[in-house]
């Protein structure tokens, strides 16, 4: 019985000591690559703020001021597998599209603002931009709204890499169509999930020079103006550490116009970021995720090593103690018969043959003449 339980010890500790010795190099990077077909959802909200909405009236193009209104933004990523495919980089690099719509609320409607698309190609592990497959950003306006261009991206994009550092990262800003540093701030749990949360700070910055209508500024010019479109921007962004997904994004973002002799228009001024369904969904999701990724890349080696290193060490005891001791029964017992077969007691037998033929009592003596 012992040399059985002793091989099942083995061949469990041998099984675990396999596992856990290839669980990070074979497990992980196989779980931890971003899929091809990504396909996400995510809505933003954003309360009393001031947007400029352009849009056609009368046949003719205007743009309205709105004040103290709700924003709501959603975003759609998808990837396209196809593109990844024809460049032959499926292995490494993902080719996904990014559309946004963002429109504001208006005497109880929604009406549109604005709508942006972009293609960008990606690290499929770092998530760090490659250019490598005819990345393109919309340019569209009122005249052609589904005019793009080609681009190039760098740095981060839609997510952080895998096994997030507390470092600073470069993410891309689609404003200023450069990526700049987002510092890594704190941890903070949110819905149960651990983010480590970073911020990204956008300085007073021209992002382009354009024509608007004289009548949107104060005091009223006439015809159309040259403004300058000033970009401020402070971004906060929380991240699930182990899969780099954004679980939560806000941003405080001002842009205004402005133009000589007259004060700034706001073109896009409030705080807007996801809102709370967006934010459980992406805590519940990837959180379990990511809790089931960092145990594969960290403690899960050693949860299956030392165990199965135990389950060998009583596997090879039990094996060798339980040959030893069917030996020494086996010959204990050999010792046993081959001792009673040769040395019988014989005391009974010894007494009998001492005592024949001599009297035992001092009458059987004087009988004998002895006394």
């Amino acid at each position: 019985m012992r040399r059985v339980l002793g091989y099942i010890a083995i061949v469990l500790g041998a099984l675990l000591v396999g596992i856990g010795l290839l669980a990070k190099p074979f497990m992980y990077d196989r779980l931890a690559i971003v899929p091809l077909d990504q396909r996400t959802t995510s809505v933003s909200m954003g309360e009393n703020m001031n947007v400029l909405y352009p849009h056609v009236k009368d046949g003719a193009g205007v743009i309205e001021k709105l004040t103290g209104v709700t924003v709501q933004n959603t975003r759609e990523v998808n990837g396209i597998p196809g593109i990844a495919y024809e460049y032959g980089v499926e292995d490494d690099q993902a080719f996904w599209q990014s559309t946004s719509v963002s429109r504001a609320q208006v005497d109880g409607e929604w009406v549109d603002l604005s709508y942006s698309d972009s293609g960008v190609s990606i690290d499929r592990r770092t998530g760090e931009a490659t250019n490598c497959c005819g990345d393109f950003r919309s340019t569209g306006d009122l005249d052609d709204p589904n005019a793009v261009e080609d681009a190039e991206h760098e740095g981060l994009v839609f997510k952080f890499p895998f096994n997030v550092q507390k470092q600073s990262y470069e993410w891309w800003d689609a404003d200023l169509q450069e990526a700049l540093p987002a510092e890594f701030q704190d941890e903070e749990e949110i819905f149960g999930t651990t983010t480590y949360r970073f911020q990204q700070q956008i300085p007073n910055t021209v992002i382009r020079t354009q024509q608007v209508p004289g009548s949107l500024f104060d005091p009223p010019a006439s015809g159309m103006v040259t403004a300058n479109l000033h970009y401020k921007n402070t971004r906060t962004l929380w991240v699930e550490p182990n899969t780099g997904v954004v679980i939560k994004g806000e941003e405080q973002v001002e842009k205004t116009l402005r133009t000589a002799g007259r004060a700034p228009v706001d073109f896009t001024v409030g705080t807007i970021g996801f809102d709370e369904e967006t934010i459980k969904t992406n805590a519940e999701e990837w959180g379990s995720k990511g809790r089931l990724l960092g145990l594969i890349h960290g403690p899960l080696m050693w949860y299956l090593l030392i165990p199965g290193l135990i389950l060998l060490g009583l596997g090879a005891f039990l094996l060798l103690a339980g040959g030893r001791t069917d030996a020494d029964d086996e010959y204990a017992d050999e010792a046993e018969q081959t001792y009673d077969d040769q040395y019988s007691d014989r005391t009974e037998q010894f007494f009998d043959e001492a005592g024949a033929g001599q009297p035992d009592t001092r009458a059987a003596r004087r009988e004998a003449g002895e006394l």
